[in-house]
């Protein structure tokens, strides 16, 4: 007799001859899952009563920004009228609408370095991670470091970036594009924020790592940069530097995220932000 959670795995993992319906039936079962548990905690811990409508309107809404985004060809006609249908509930939603978030692989013959940084305030822990990634979505090289007497996540954050661009130095990649989901890291190296005394020798690290780098960096929302998040996450348990050159030995729970990226798996954002992009080539002043 298998369990709940082994039924559950055969029917996300199952191969159906419609491809396109397959994966839109998974992606309708993910956020149904995924607005039942939002609405819950919100009725636990905020006193907001649980409504189905809004539970179905808010999935449908996920659905149809999953549709818009990724183009989902050869759909059921009942499915596209089904979600073609506007919306009539009545109740307020309080909220924006979703929108589906993905990893993008570079250009061809461009590289990508993701990195991102974690830092504990309670306790003053702090690591950063971060992957580069060819065209097709392949590891090429990726590393956790953990930090030690740092006051923000903002130096969190610096201080991957300088680790991810000496590690592109190491292994001999000249041309890479660097992504960061903390928008005020590139703000502060594009000049449009001030920046603290106590980055100040971070960032001239950076620049003198950088004299020969062609590089360009990049605000990227925080659902596309998972896999610099975990191994960031990762680099708290770790002793010292780790890094890794092939993705079969990344830490479990990095590895999976990885195989999503790579297959084009997309996150759900719960709320529609403007997301503002930002290129810096690194050879310029900080």
């Amino acid at each position: 007799m298998t369990s709940i959670a082994d039924n559950l795995t055969d029917f996300l993992a199952s191969r159906e001859p419609e491809a396109a319906t397959a994966r839109l039936i998974r992606c309708t079962f993910m956020s149904i899952l995924w607005e039942i548990w939002c609405s819950r905690n919100k009725a636990r811990f905020q006193d907001q009563g649980m409504s189905a409508k809004h539970i179905i309107n808010r999935s449908l809404l996920s659905v149809r920004a999953i549709c818009t985004s990724y183009k989902f060809q050869k759909i059921r006609p009942d499915w596209i009228a089904a979600l073609g249908q506007d919306s009539t509930v009545k109740d307020n939603l309080n909220a924006r609408i979703p929108s589906a978030v993905r990893w993008f692989t570079p250009p061809s013959g461009r590289l990508k370095l993701n990195i991102d940084g974690a830092f504990k305030s309670t306790s003053g822990e702090a690591g950063g991670g971060g992957i580069v990634r060819d065209p097709n979505g392949n590891m090429l090289c990726a590393f956790a470091h953990s930090y030690r007497s740092l006051n923000s996540s903002l130096a969190a954050e610096a201080l991957a970036m300088r680790d991810g661009i000496s590690m592109c130095c190491r292994d001999g990649i000249s041309e890479v594009m660097i992504e960061t989901d903390s928008y005020n890291l590139v703000q502060i190296m594009t000049a449009q924020q001030a920046c603290q005394w106590d980055l100040a020798y971070i960032l001239q690290d950076i620049t003198a790592k950088t004299q020969i780098l062609q590089a360009e960096i990049s605000h990227t929302p925080r659902e596309a940069n998972r896999v610099a998040d975990s191994l960031a996450n990762f680099a708290l348990f770790c002793p010292s530097l780790v890094s890794w050159n092939f993705w079969g030995d990344l830490p479990p729970d990095v590895k999976e995220i990885y195989h999503q990226h790579k297959v084009g798996t997309p996150s759900i954002r719960p709320e529609v932000f403007c997301t503002i992009t930002i290129f810096i080539y690194i050879k310029s002043n900080l």
